[in-house]
């Protein structure tokens, strides 16, 4: 079991006295999920949020430039999943201006198209094909280095559109060709505090909060928690690709569809001052499928109940002789013995301090090996409860105050050794020859938290890689530089004119012509057509050119 979050729950309220209480949140979702959980009173009055997935706490999937129903892919970096948590995000009763494109208005339905307001990426990738989705599940790679895909990172809604969802906190620097509203994006989310790492999936987890007297004031609390997965499809919410999703005229190919069923919401009333768990197996509801609203309609036969599907999402785990899928433990307020039932742990005030020997070791051009050792503690009822590894691009050194930009990894508590002895985590899908900032900090089982360790890696180049810059025209010419006509010709330029001295100086003239041609044909669908039509059969033939050349290469060793 783990921890996803410690956290100090803060709502406004009639606060009358009362210490501090302690509660956990106990359940075991399925990979690949999105998670919010949250307090509200029993007027249905949202008090606090307790946690949310970095996704869409962090990240901004659900308010970010592009259309609603676009295809979907490993992820990717356009179309605002606002179906994601519905129920949570407009029953927290606020609202953030809505982040469109930045660039011409003509190309704000499409997946590409968008390189004249395109910045380097700190985490989203290229859309993908439809036969690359089953690879990336075995091969991160398929993921592009940020010096080959740049994303526009949009900007407020002239219109003054609102949006339920907050944008992404991750941007600490803004580039010449970013919108100057990416300067706010950081400012305006309030969720920091509350984000957390996608769970694995992989067992029970659970978060410990800490409700101060404002919280408690407001007497008997639910706690409700919010669940989605993307694709999660059934006979009752079965989708189409072509029908369903916006499917790019111009990049037909890219894309993966991603609707399902909505959203389940679980919830459980209980009296944060009196000790006891409370748990339950069936789901309060579900929300809308589009997102429209934070409706929570009641539940019936069109969502699963198993196989990891719809309200299966969350397992049925048995701790402590209870049986649940979602479940709360409070300590209560102190006036009640310990039951001996399991639940609740002792716990001091003492101060926790940081992993000690932090060391990196590259495993792969995408893969680090952190090591470090939990300090051995003194205190005999000390209980790990949560270790997070932080990531961040860049070479400024992580520091406290820039984690509520960072990407979290989570980390499975039994893959490490106890404390005094030293732990090693493997961090995955980084990017070669790129410079990577890394912290760690570990929380006990009373919500008290380590200070962070941190230092700095620069991934190892990766190896047979093509060179990485724009092929300008053809990228104005096709919509973006990962698409495969793109590609051939860039393999070309590096398989064969790089190799020969005539070579190098047509790309040397390349390079200093084609980007103001690129420039004028870029907002132009008449001109662009034309370049593809003089492109294309060039592309066609660079791309046979290059395989049978690859054919040979491989033939020979």
């Amino acid at each position: 079991m783990r921890a996803l979050a410690a956290t100090a729950a803060l709502a406004a309220g009639d606060a009358r006295g009362a210490a501090p209480v302690r509660v956990e949140f106990h359940f075991q979702p399925v990979p690949d999920a999105q998670i919010a959980i949250w307090l509200e009173d029993q007027a249905g009055r949202h008090l606090a949020d307790v946690l949310v997935t970095q996704a869409t706490g962090k990240l901004g999937i659900a308010n970010r430039p592009g259309l609603w129903n676009f295809l979907s892919s490993w992820r990717a970096s356009y179309g605002p999943r606002v179906s994601v948590l519905p129920v949570w995000a407009h029953r927290r009763g606020k609202t953030y201006p809505q982040i469109v494109f930045f660039d011409d208005p003509g190309d704000h339905d499409s997946l590409g198209w968008h390189e004249n307001t395109s910045s380097p990426e700190n985490y989203f990738c290229r859309p993908l094909e439809e036969w690359e989705q089953e690879m990336v599940a075995v091969d991160t790679k398929t993921c592009p280095s940020p010096k080959s895909f740049k994303t526009d990172k949009g900007t407020f809604s002239p219109a003054g559109a609102t949006s339920v969802y907050p944008p992404r906190n991750d941007l600490l620097r803004v580039d010449e060709l970013d919108s100057p509203d990416v300067f706010s994006f950081g400012t305006i989310n309030d969720l920091d505090a509350v984000t957390a790492a996608t769970p694995s999936g992989e067992g029970p987890e659970f978060v410990v909060a800490v409700l101060r007297p404002e919280v408690l004031a407001h007497g008997s609390l639910s706690a409700f928690l919010e669940i989605s997965r993307e694709h999660d499809e059934n006979g009752h919410w079965d989708f189409d690709r072509e029908t369903d999703h916006q499917v790019d005229p111009r990049l037909t190919r890219y894309g993966i569809e991603y609707l399902g069923q909505p959203s389940v919401v679980y919830r459980i009333d209980f009296d944060p001052l009196r000790r006891g768990f409370h748990g339950t197996t069936e789901y309060a509801g579900y929300g809308d499928w589009d997102g429209a609203t934070g409706a929570l309609h009641p539940p019936d036969a069109t969502i699963s109940a198993g196989d990891g599907s719809g309200a299966d999402r969350l397992r049925v785990v048995t701790i402590n002789g209870d049986t649940f899928r979602w479940g709360v433990f409070s300590y209560g307020d102190g006036s009640e013995p310990d039951p001996g039932d399991g639940w609740g742990h002792h716990c001091t005030q003492d101060v926790l301090p940081p992993v000690t020997g932090l060391a990196a070791r590259s495993i792969a051009f995408d893969e680090v090996e952190l090591g470090f050792t939990i300090p051995a503690q003194d205190d005999p009822t000390f209980e790990l409860a949560d270790v997070r590894v932080y990531q961040l691009t860049g070479d400024a050194p992580l520091t406290e105050d820039m984690l509520g930009s960072a990407q979290e990894i989570p980390v499975a508590l039994d893959s490490l050794a106890p404390p005094g002895r030293r732990s090693a985590v493997t961090v995955r899908e980084l990017w070669g020859d790129y410079t990577y900032q890394f912290g760690v900090v570990y929380t006990d089982h009373c919500a008290q938290r380590s200070a962070l360790a941190s230092l700095t890696v620069t991934t190892e180049p990766q190896k047979f890689r093509t060179l990485e810059g724009f092929c300008f025209l053809a990228t104005a010419a096709y919509g973006a530089p990962w698409t495969a006509q793109v590609a051939a010709l860039r393999a070309f330029r590096d398989a064969f004119l790089k190799g020969s001295a005539t070579g190098v100086d047509l790309v040397r003239f390349y390079y200093a012509h084609s980007p103001p041609l690129a420039a004028a044909i870029a907002g132009e669908p008449v001109l662009r057509g034309l370049a593809r039509a003089v492109l294309q059969p060039m592309a066609d033939a660079v791309a046979v050119a290059t395989w049978s050349k690859g054919q040979a290469g491989g033939a020979g060793r």
